[in-house]
């Protein structure tokens, strides 16, 4: 959980308006102490910040003075289904998350949806993916995972363990799903095609953001998770967005060109050209980019409409990949409000690369408005990272005042070493990383 620690004798309030202008019901004296929050934003010399507990009368939604306080850094990791086992069972749950806390994190990022299977209990998805015959990449992985509610299983540890991490359930691969999936298989009206008529763009099929049925599929499979469960957040991940993919001919590959979406298009853009004859067109690129916001402004208002103090995030790529391959425009997420936490996947394989990506203009300006988390990259089963590299890359971003950082992934953190390491000095050394409450 994060911490919110006040340095000096300071005023909680209701609003950014100067202290005595303010009645005795919308403001409270705060002396020296530290608050659990849930998420903050930086608005001018103001922290808004969401508190695990109401403050007496004022409740959980309330400003400091900025220079009077000091927000925990967010030490975030993904647990994911691929490569790790910690969602095998919930003792591997409950090993893991010991060894996360007495390494210092405090955020954690569950998958609770990937190849068109959830990982918790869903009438919406019962009601649209047989379980039975979903795709999970492995018999063996789908006998350990079906039948369970894992996002339940991690919540309950994480009580019990005294509810030292933030819980924000991830939807990892956004739209993306297995063509041979059970959704792909029972819903193929709601699924893209290429301009070439493929129904396959890296290497899966997507759901269509502009169809009104995966809209409300997206919208009720994430009422459940924010109505029956005792999260923070939720976060949408990188393929949350439509492939314009430039192939290694230099030509496109891009998504959108079946039949529903075009009449959609031809239907809201009159006397406009049809994009079947010309694939590159930045008009047809720019509805669709609008129309993947549209989606999330559709999500973000749902969340809000149940829990408000549940946090909208993201984890997407950097700005101009995410646009040109994904037309994921990240920057307008944020500045509309509709992104309150972004994670930025910065995988980078040097530290001068990863210093270049961090330091651009569009991210400066995030971390400035809401909190801003850098994603660093772990390992993967096929390649590791050396710890050197990845405490280089988490110095950088402390050292640039972001909100945090998040490494990609859990099963790479302790077991996937490089160049002589093992799980147990890996652990050693994000103990020692992490050590600190470090405020910013």
């Amino acid at each position: 959980m994060l911490t919110l620690r006040i340095t000096q004798q300071t005023v909680a309030k209701l609003s950014t308006a100067p202290s005595e202008t303010l009645s005795s019901s919308q403001k409270r004296s705060v002396g020296i102490g530290e608050l659990r929050m849930q998420s903050y934003i930086k608005q001018g010399n103001h922290y808004f910040v969401i508190l695990e507990e109401p403050l007496d009368s004022l409740g959980k939604f309330v400003f400091f003075f900025a220079d009077h306080v000091q927000v925990s850094e967010i030490r975030g990791v993904w647990l994911t289904s691929i490569d790790s086992e910690i969602l095998f069972s919930k003792e591997n749950i409950r090993a893991g998350l010991i060894k996360l806390k007495a390494s210092g994190f405090n955020t954690l990022y569950p998958v609770v949806w990937n190849n068109g299977f959830v990982f918790f209990r869903s009438t919406v998805a019962d009601n649209t993916v047989d379980a039975d015959t979903a795709k999970l990449g492995s018999a063996n992985l789908q006998k350990l995972l079906a039948g369970r509610d894992v996002l339940a299983e991690l919540i309950e540890i994480n009580q019990e363990l005294g509810k030292p991490f933030r819980v924000i359930p991830w939807l990892e691969y956004g739209l993306m799903v297995p063509l041979n999936s059970s959704l792909a298989n029972n819903k193929p009206e709601w699924l893209m095609k290429t301009n070439t008529g493929e129904k396959i763009a890296n290497g899966n099929a997507w759901l269509n953001p502009t169809h009104p049925e995966v809209q409300g599929f997206f919208k009720d499979l994430v009422s459940e998770l924010v109505r029956n469960y005792d999260i923070e957040g939720i976060q949408l991940d990188d393929h949350f967005g439509i492939p314009n993919l430039k192939k290694s001919d230099n030509s496109l590959l891009s998504m959108g060109f079946d039949d529903f979406t075009l009449n959609l298009f031809k239907s809201e853009n009159r006397g406009v050209a049809d994009p079947s004859e010309n694939p590159n067109s930045e008009k047809f690129k720019a509805w669709r980019k609008n129309k993947v916001t549209e989606l999330l402004r559709l999500i973000f208002n749902t969340v809000k409409g149940i829990k408000k103090d549940c946090i909208v995030s993201v984890s997407p790529n950097p700005l101009t990949f995410s646009i040109d391959n994904f037309l994921a425009d990240w920057q307008a997420w944020e500045q509309e409000g509709i992104a309150e936490e972004i994670v930025i996947q910065i995988y980078r394989s040097s530290l001068t690369s990863f210093k270049d990506e961090i330091s651009k203009n569009e991210v400066e300006l995030a971390r400035k408005h809401i909190p801003t988390v850098i994603g660093i990259l772990s390992g993967l089963n096929g390649k590791r990272v050396h710890l050197n590299l990845i405490k280089q890359q988490t110095q950088a971003t402390r050292d640039r005042d972001f909100a945090g950082y998040s490494y990609f992934f859990y099963g790479s953190l302790f077991d996937l070493g490089a160049d002589g390491d093992t799980p147990e000095s890996r652990q050693a050394e994000f103990a020692t990383l992490l050590a600190s409450d470090r405020f910013v």
